[in-house]
């Protein structure tokens, strides 16, 4: 059951690595960025569950791939790890992720702050021509 198990395993990491590569435009390596990515962003949402688990995985994957054998002996694993990569895989693929959730918190951050910026200057401008209307009147 243990090798069945890791090779469920191993695709599944294989499938959310070829995702977070296409979403950062990279031709390989995409969950290693996606991780450094996640370390950077202290205030995404999940942070720490999600980069504990894909860090932990990473380092399972890495020795299913270079141990010898490890691919049917390793035992780190079970259907929870594989059912949370698909689950991971699916919000990467409907941008739900933690790190799209937080671009798109960061985005709206911006646009109030500049919405905020045009109405504080809008507000500044008005009292200096009503200042001015009113010193000549």
């Amino acid at each position: 059951m243990s090798a069945k198990l890791n090779r469920l395993f191993f695709n599944a990491y294989i499938e959310v690595d070829k995702l977070c590569a296409a979403k950062l435009g990279l031709e390989s390596g995409g969950l290693n960025e996606y991780i450094n990515k996640l370390i950077n962003s202290r205030f995404a949402p999940d942070r720490e569950e999600t980069l504990n688990r894909l860090t932990r995985y990473r380092g399972i994957r890495n020795a299913m791939a270079h141990r010898s054998g490890a691919l049917d002996q390793l035992d780190e694993i079970d259907k929870t790890d594989i059912k949370w990569l698909q689950s991971f895989s699916y919000d990467l693929s409907h941008k739900r992720d933690p790190l799209s959730r937080y671009l798109r918190r960061a985005r709206g951050y911006v646009r109030r702050r500049r919405f905020f910026g045009v109405i504080i200057a809008a507000v500044v401008i008005l009292a200096a021509v009503l200042g001015y209307i009113h010193f000549f009147m």
